[in-house]
């Protein structure tokens, strides 16, 4: 497979990058910080997404490690091609994995695809993240090539020549979950839980011969509880006689006290139907007609309600009387002509008003103007003393002169200007159209006008301001008060008709009501009410009566007994009742141990008849304990011959690995490694001097040519169809100069069977 190019949105500090893979060998060469390792670890997340984790290192959490400096959307997109198909991965990051997204686009098609899931690393590589990291992904500062299960299945798989997931691991794992099943040093295996049943059961059989002895003595026991019982009954049965005979006495007293209670309620009831039909008077009404009433009663409460809430018709009598406070009388309202007679004085003395100020404001100027003529004159002559001044120290002072003769020239010069320019100022303002006389009379009309308006606005409005908006105010408050007075009047008038009417609807209420005993005192609906409800009450206790009477009469033919009899019984019957309990609680009490001896009885017979049970289920443990123990015995030998049998099929991956190690360790330094020893757990180790010395003892540059080509070798060995792409993060970091340029000649060959991906910093290892 190959890349193609990829989009990173945002990641880590990388944002809005892109990036075309070319086929063979890829470098990119950036300084230290530009975000290379961020560039390599984006393009194995687009494959394998990122692990959620809470831990704060940030080498241990590349989720919180990447999460965009700049912000934005966390993730990107990637093109690749596989298997003659192109594909382009989109992955979007989020704080956790549940707000991950991912998808899958068909290239050819622009339609996603559901060839691979987003579980894509491990479908198109066969291999888990973690052994990804271990292979085809090399960073710069981890070179692990330690096996770990999911690349020891793959290569057992291709040793095979099978797809089957072939797990050791696993398989060592059910074996050890079953062994201690079956047995573990806590005692809770299954052959520990057997043997504990079988001594338990042992025990139980043991128990039941004991208890059969017993029932012989425990019968005897039985027998004396029976005559004790028999002989209490018969004393409990002589005070239960006694009992019953004065029961019956005390029944037919108290037949006669509810005769008694029956025949009064009657009574009462009768005196209380009575009283209540004394206020109808002995007049005939119903129900329907007291309602109809009652709705012609509303009907006049609710208008009056009306009435009360016009006849208080708070806005219409505010304002009224706000208004008359406004004016002072209502006769003293001015009239529409009048206060169009003040606001005509009123823009007749604006419009005066305006052009005497206007003429004042040009005689003002004219003032100011000759105020500045006669100041330019003086500054003219002050001038015109410089210069004199100058002229006559010429001789005596010849800089001071210089300097007052200067002086006198600008001072001279400029007070020519102003002047011209001041009389340029006086000719223009048409010093000679003012008229004085007509200033003087449109002042003194003014304030006669003044005077008019003030007096008859003084009377209603503050006028310290605005002339405009007092009339203004005043004509509006006119207004207002007409149409309210008109409103006031209205509704005068409506409410007298609406009283006329409810007039003659209360008297027909009042003429019903006149016929009954009620107080008059009392509102007419309440009487009303009254009455209904009487009327109702008489009905449901002349029901009440009715079935009180039957009651009686009932009463009277299911009970037989002569009210006149007053005969007693004289007997303590609390004695008899308190010795009658005691005699019962001793019966009571001989039963409760004879149903003991008896539970005892039946729960040993019950407990023999499981003897049987006991000695087959003793039977059956056995015979599953060694069942049991066989299958243990079993396990212990599979666990045995499963790790034979890993140790000899892993061996058989090792030699081809061990080649490619030998191949790539040529290639780039140029030695035979004929001395390389290589176990099945990856760990290599070199002959030296007649001992096997692992690669600690080399140099870290060493060590770094070690660990890379053994990560080669198991690429090559995992991927022998379809080659992958590998990502190289600056792995000759510690190498002298003579090994990189072995390795970077060794890069260029290797480029033409895989696609590389080389990160670097510096120009002498590109």
């Amino acid at each position: 497979m190959k890349l193609i190019k990829c989009h990173i949105e945002n990641f880590g500090k990388l944002n809005n990058f892109e990036f075309n893979f070319s086929e063979g060998f890829n470098s990119i060469k950036e300084e230290n910080g530009w975000g290379k390792s961020t560039f390599a670890t984006f393009i194995k997340s687009m494959f394998y997404g990122l692990p959620s984790t809470t831990k704060r290192n940030l080498d241990e959490n590349e989720r919180k490690k990447y999460t965009p400096w700049q912000g934005g959307n966390f993730g990107g997109n990637i093109d690749f091609e596989i298997n003659g198909k192109q594909y382009r991965i989109e992955r979007f990051f989020g704080k956790n994995n549940s707000e991950d997204t991912f998808s899958l686009i068909d290239i050819a098609t622009g339609k996603e695809s559901k060839d691979y899931t987003e579980n894509i690393g491990e479908q198109v590589f066969e291999l888990d993240e973690e052994a990804f990291e271990r292979s085809a992904f090399i960073p710069q500062k981890v070179l692990n090539s330690s096996i770990n299960e999911s690349i020891s299945n793959k290569l057992t798989n291709l040793i095979q020549g099978t797809t089957d997931n072939y797990n050791y691991e696993d398989a060592q794992d059910k074996l050890d979950k079953k062994r201690s099943f079956l047995s573990n040093n806590k005692g809770s295996g299954q052959i520990q839980l057997i043997e504990n049943k079988i001594e338990d059961v042992i025990g139980q059989i043991t128990e039941l011969n004991t208890s059969a002895l017993a029932i012989n003595d425990i019968q005897k026991q039985v027998d004396l509880y029976d005559n004790d019982i028999d002989k209490l009954l018969k004393e409990q049965s002589e005070i239960k006689t006694q009992i019953k005979e004065y029961s019956k006495a005390q029944q037919k007293i108290a037949n006669k006290d509810l005769y008694n209670k029956l025949s009064n309620e009657v009574a009462e009831t009768n005196k209380t139907i009575r009283v209540k039909e004394n206020i109808f008077n002995g007049k005939n009404t119903s129900v329907p007609e007291i309602d109809s009433y009652i709705n012609i009663a509303k009907d006049v409460s609710k208008r009056e309600s009306e009435l009360k809430l016009k006849e208080k018709d708070e806005y219409v009598n505010k304002k009224y009387d706000s208004l008359v406070k406004y004016f002072g009388d209502e006769n003293d309202i001015p009239t529409a002509e009048k206060t169009k007679e003040i606001s005509d004085k009123i823009l007749n003395y604006n419009s005066l008003k305006n052009q005497v100020e206007s003429l004042s404001v040009q005689q003002k100027s004219i003032n100011e103007s000759n105020k500045k003529s006669k100041l330019l004159g003086l500054f003219a002559i002050l001038s015109l003393l410089s210069l004199i001044l100058g002229a006559v120290l010429i001789n005596t002072s010849l800089m001071v002169s210089v300097i007052l003769l200067v002086i006198g020239g600008i001072l001279l010069l400029s007070s020519g200007f102003m002047y011209l320019v001041n009389m340029i100022n006086v000719k223009t303002k048409n010093v000679n159209n003012v008229n004085y006389e007509q200033l003087q009379s449109n002042n003194n009309e003014c304030l006669k006008l003044q005077k008019e308006i003030e007096k008859f606005l003084y009377c209603f409005e503050d006028v310290d301001t605005d002339y405009n908006t007092a009339i203004n105010n005043i004509i509006l408050n006119r207004k207002d008060f007409e149409n309210i007075k008109k409103q006031k009047e209205e509704n005068l008038k409506e409410n007298n008709e609406l009283r006329d009417s409810l007039s003659e609807e209360k008297v027909k209420v009042e003429n019903f009501l006149e016929q009954f005993n009620l107080d008059k005192n009392i509102d007419l609906l309440d009487n009303l009410a009254l009455l209904k409800q009487t009327l109702i009450d008489i009905s449901n206790l002349k029901e009440k009566l009715k079935k009180e009477q039957e009651e009686l009469d009932n009463f009277k033919k299911e009970k037989n007994f002569d009210i006149d009899d007053n005969s007693i019984v004289n007997v303590d019957i609390n004695k008899l009742q308190s010795k009658e309990s005691e005699y019962q609680k001793q019966i009571d009490v001989y039963r409760e141990y004879k149903s003991n001896c008896v539970a005892k009885i039946n729960k040993i017979q019950d407990d023999i008849s499981a003897l049987d049970d006991l000695e087959s289920q003793k039977e059956n443990l056995e015979n599953e304990l060694n069942e049991l123990n066989k299958e243990f015995n079993a396990i212990k030998n599979a666990k045995k011959f499963l790790e034979m049998a890993n140790e000899s099929l892993s061996t058989k991956f090792l030699e081809p690995m061990k080649n490619g190690l030998n191949k790539y360790l040529s290639l780039i330094t140029g030695k035979d490694f004929e001395n390389l020893k290589l176990d099945i757990d990856f760990n290599i180790s070199f002959e030296e001097y007649g001992k096997y010395r692992d690669v600690d003892y080399y140099s870290k540059g060493y060590k770094n040519i070690i660990d890379l080509c053994m990560r080669l070798a198991l690429i090559d060995a995992l991927f022998d169809k379809e080659k992958p792409f590998i990502v190289l993060d600056d792995p000759f970091v510690n190498m002298d100069d003579v090994k990189i340029e072995n390795a970077k000649q060794f890069l260029h060959e290797l480029s033409k069977t895989y696609q590389l991906i080389y990160f670097s910093c510096h120009e002498s290892r590109c």
